[in-house]
């Protein structure tokens, strides 16, 4: 008897359909922030944990991997809500630092300690093989969707 490889095509639309129903990407958190604006004040602080007095426009569109355009609209509104501060370098006065506010640092360690709690718990509840290979098996994901987006005969 064989078995048609794409049975299982209606269980996999009904997954990511799932994924796309729970949008915690829009979702708020921690008084109304966007999770993208948490991102970047989690971004920051990995920064400032890391020693450096403040950190870049340029080292923040980096790491989450947006243009300089949409950091600076995020930043100034994170500026203006009272998360972040921006100062100007101290050796070279053309760059601007980001830095938290106690108010933002609070937020992002928040976040971090939910985000720790919830992988964490994530690796608990499959085992470290399953995690392994659910991290090896969405890498492959991430590819191909890419790749496929890539392809515009499809």
């Amino acid at each position: 008897m064989s078995v048609d490889k794409y049975e299982n095509m209606p269980a996999l639309v009904d997954v990511f359909q799932q994924f796309a129903r729970a949008d915690w990407r829009k979702k708020t958190m921690w008084g109304g922030l966007k999770a993208s604006e948490v991102r970047m004040l989690v971004c920051v602080k990995q920064s400032n944990d890391k020693g450096t007095t403040g950190t870049t426009v340029t080292e923040i569109s980096k790491i989450l991997q947006v243009t300089s355009p949409t950091v600076t609209q995020m930043l100034n509104s994170l500026i203006a809500a009272g998360y972040l501060i921006r100062t100007a370098d101290k050796n070279d006065r053309r760059i601007t630092e980001i830095t938290l506010t106690v108010k933002g640092d609070q937020i992002a360690q928040k976040a971090v300690n939910r985000y720790r709690a919830i992988f964490t718990g994530m690796i608990d509840q499959l085992g470290k093989e399953k995690s392994d290979q659910l991290v090896e098996m969405l890498n492959e994901v991430f590819q191909y969707l890419e790749s496929a987006n890539n392809n515009k005969d499809l």
